[in-house]
């Protein structure tokens, strides 16, 4: 498939205080457009039961230029720039309903199969379906795929999941990881570029503990099990 393009509009839940579209609320955005794109080929969210399979993401990198505001239309497009043998990687664009660009995004998917509970390996059926070799990347300079957590991080909380907190893949939804690192982040910044890592998934019930780094205008946010120290999550924000 070639770019799929999307008309969106900005809802009451993808703004915050000021009335502009949050970062959550474009990844919002963004993941929607990826799970419709997947659904025309047959792998979307309402396929799973018969196919036993699901996309999994595994990175985010978003960078923000402007912020609409509620109820302002939007077009979405993304696109798969590439892949290896069990990873698809997808960019994403947001323009407003003058054509600018508002956001740009990477990100990086497998698609995993939970009948056998295994990573499904890209083969030629399924590369047929998305990739398309567009020489277009949002990005000079490719995704960093592995965050690192700073050695200076700082225990600040612990969050246990609820019931809210799990989608239908019946683990934290990747957006609500964006809720607990802003809960614990100083209220005075405005991040507009973000970098999240996911590692291991969150099942109701679990409890997490959160840690909080700070150098030259950079936070990170690090997720860990709180039982056995696991790694769930990091994300940088800049």
């Amino acid at each position: 498939m070639d770019i799929y393009s999307r008309d969106f509009t900005v809802t009451l839940s993808d703004v915050g205080e000021n009335n502009c579209i949050t970062n959550k609320g474009i990844l919002r955005i963004f993941q929607e457009a990826a799970c419709i794109h997947s659904s025309l080929v047959g792998f979307g969210l309402n396929d799973a039961k018969n196919t036993g399979l699901f996309w999994f993401l595994l990175n985010w990198k978003l960078q923000v230029f402007n912020r609409p505001i509620w109820n302002s239309s939007l077009k979405v497009s993304t696109w798969c720039t590439g892949h290896t043998h069990t990873c698809f990687y997808r960019d994403f664009k947001m323009c407003d309903d003058s054509g600018n660009v508002v956001a740009v995004a990477s990100s990086k998917w497998i698609l995993y199969d939970f009948i056998k509970s295994s990573i499904v390996k890209i083969d030629k059926g399924i590369e047929a379906k998305y990739y398309k070799d567009i020489d277009d990347h949002v990005f000079d300079k490719p995704m960093v795929e592995k965050l690192l957590e700073p050695s200076d991080s700082e225990f600040i909380s612990e969050y246990t999941v609820c019931k809210r907190d799990i989608d239908s893949n019946h683990h934290v939804n990747n957006l609500n990881y964006l809720d607990f690192a802003y809960d614990i982040l100083p209220n005075d910044f405005d991040f507009k570029n973000i970098e999240i890592m996911y590692k291991h998934e969150v099942k109701f019930g679990e409890t997490i503990d959160l840690f909080y780094a700070e150098k030259n205008n950079t936070a990170f946010v690090t997720m860990k099990n709180h039982l056995d120290k696991t790694l769930h999550c990091i994300i940088k924000l800049y």
